[in-house]
């Protein structure tokens, strides 16, 4: 059942995606050919970075499309997969076309560093390319992403989950908004007690060189410095996460009508 909702969620979205990818290669040829008609290629990293930031919206818009065709058939009120599977099929597929326009991306970053000849690896720590932190810049990138798009599942459940209620269907919106920047605001305060910052910094890693490095490319001075990559703050994001996921999934077992 569960691989029927999955296939039926890929041939939903399959369009999108290739338009999408397409728009990637094309968004990257004009800054190509921007950047060779300045006759300086390593302007296309602009472009680059731009597309990098936009994948943070990717995997929501995805999940969002995705539950736009959930509302108009209404499957879960006719079906007999949960409400926990029919959201993980749209966050599995939502999170492969991420991971496919970022792999798409990624190669364009390492065929834009090629043709920069941007090979001098002295100007990496350790004279080495960062793998390592690119894997992990990546990865901050899909998590981004999937914080959005399981918020995003949560506060669509919880907004037609309402529509039982008449008293509550007309303020909705402001309900959702308030929900969302109530929890951010008590988080926040929470997190800026000392004995709480204490304990989210008491476990961490460092991410590359302890070092500042100083790196020059084609005339332009640029600084690299890693910093420690703190591991209770991403733990207890992934719980959060975690909880707000089975809410949605609870959500959506009462069988609320859209």
């Amino acid at each position: 059942m569960f691989q029927g909702l999955l296939k039926k969620d890929f041939l939903l979205i399959k369009t999108y995606l290739w338009i999408w990818l397409a728009g990637v290669v094309l968004l990257y040829a004009a800054g190509a050919s921007f950047a060779s008609y300045r006759d300086r290629f390593d302007l296309v990293f602009p472009f680059l970075i731009a597309l990098f930031a936009g994948h943070a919206v990717i995997l929501p818009i995805t999940a969002a499309i995705l539950l736009k065709a959930e509302e108009k058939g209404q499957y879960w009120l006719h079906g007999t997969a949960g409400g926990k599977k029919l959201l993980s099929s749209k966050l599995l597929i939502s999170a492969v076309v991420t991971i496919a326009s970022l792999f798409v991306t990624n190669v364009l970053t390492l065929f834009s560093l090629w043709v920069s000849e941007f090979e001098d690896y002295s100007i990496w720590p350790h004279g080495e390319f960062p793998l390592f932190e690119g894997v992990l810049f990546n990865g901050g990138v899909l998590f981004g992403a999937l914080y959005f798009a399981i918020w995003g599942l949560f506060l669509w459940a919880l907004f037609h989950s309402m529509s039982q209620y008449p008293g509550l269907k007309r303020f909705r919106w402001i309900i959702i908004i308030a929900v969302y920047f109530i929890t951010q605001t008590i988080i926040t305060r929470i997190a800026e007690w000392s004995a709480v910052k204490t304990f989210l910094q008491s476990s961490s890693f460092q991410v590359g060189s302890p070092e500042s490095n100083i790196g020059q490319f084609d005339g332009v001075r640029f600084t690299m410095s890693s910093g420690e990559f703190l591991v209770w703050p991403v733990i207890l994001s992934i719980v959060g996460l975690c909880l707000l996921f089975f809410a949605a999934g609870w959500l959506l077992d009462r069988k609320v009508e859209v």
